[in-house]
């Protein structure tokens, strides 16, 4: 974890009301997972006070990136920033999206190949929870079984398609107004996809998920049905990034009984957890 003053490298409008902001820190940059977070301080005045939590969009060896959108006096501050400025950085934090099976030998890729058809792995992301999904698919090497769930109120808020499309996984898109790709919740696709597999799903399929709790909690019990391994990235206000405050509890499961459960602190445990260990209701 370093904190540090980095320069504004870019700065640009990618959708209505969201922007991708790229900083210069070759620390945070090349030590950061997918899945981890960064907290920003919008200014450099006490109003806002706390700093703003955000995902890694893309991470190098030289900066890294970050995809928000525009909600209140921090972020329209951050959209603010010009090239040349410079901001307060506390990261990489929290723990981020197991990478074993993007980091499996060649070897247990060919055993697993003769094993099962259908080795696949589904990342599934709805509004600003895209970005850390980006972040993800990045890092496996093997893009052609990497199938990519994307979900928007309309076609304008889809986060990242085409820069998914130029990794050239598999694209699936769903809009609530039917602009674009299916029309309804993502979870429907998700759902399609998963339920003729399921009989053949070799054991090294995972889901991935990160976006609104209410679609993180259909992707769960979606996975669950299908005996489908789920890590979801949970969305959840944090104040000091750090497990200090304890402003970001979730609630999860204690010994595998709904009845014992714990509370988790997000920021510091998370901000991924097993779907399955998380007590939704």
């Amino acid at each position: 974890m370093f904190r540090q003053r980095c320069p504004v490298l870019a700065n640009d409008r990618v959708a209505p009301g969201h922007h991708v902001i790229r900083l210069g820190s070759a620390r945070i940059g090349r030590t950061a997972r997918p899945g981890q977070f960064v907290q920003i301080l919008c200014s450099d005045s006490t109003d806002p006070l706390l700093p703003r939590p955000f995902s890694f969009l893309t991470a190098t060896e030289k900066d890294f990136s970050v995809l928000y959108r525009v909600v209140g006096q921090g972020t329209q501050m951050l959209a603010g920033q010009r090239k040349g400025s410079g901001l307060w950085v506390l990261g990489p934090l929290g723990n981020g999206f197991s990478l074993r099976h993007s980091e499996r030998s060649e070897e247990s890729r060919s055993f697993a190949a003769k094993a099962a058809q259908d080795d696949s792995y589904l990342l599934v992301g709805g509004g600003v929870g895209i970005p850390p999904l980006y972040h993800l698919a990045q890092t496996f090497k093997d893009k052609k079984n990497i199938h990519v769930f994307l979900g928007a109120r309309n076609r304008s808020l889809l986060l990242c398609e085409k820069e998914f499309k130029k990794l050239g996984v598999n694209l699936h898109l769903a809009t609530d107004d039917g602009t674009k790709g299916h029309k309804g919740f993502v979870t429907d696709l998700v759902s399609h996809f998963l339920r003729p597999l399921t009989s053949s799903l070799s054991p090294l399929t995972c889901v991935y998920a990160c976006g609104p709790t209410p679609m993180l909690k259909a992707v769960s019990r979606v996975c669950a049905s299908a005996r489908v391994p789920c890590e979801v990235s949970v969305e959840v206000p944090m104040a000091c990034g750090f497990g200090a405050c304890l402003g970001c509890a979730v609630r999860v499961r204690k010994g595998g009984t709904d009845q014992d459960h714990r509370f988790a602190i997000a920021c510091k445990e998370g901000p991924v957890f097993q779907g399955s260990d998380i007590l939704w209701d």
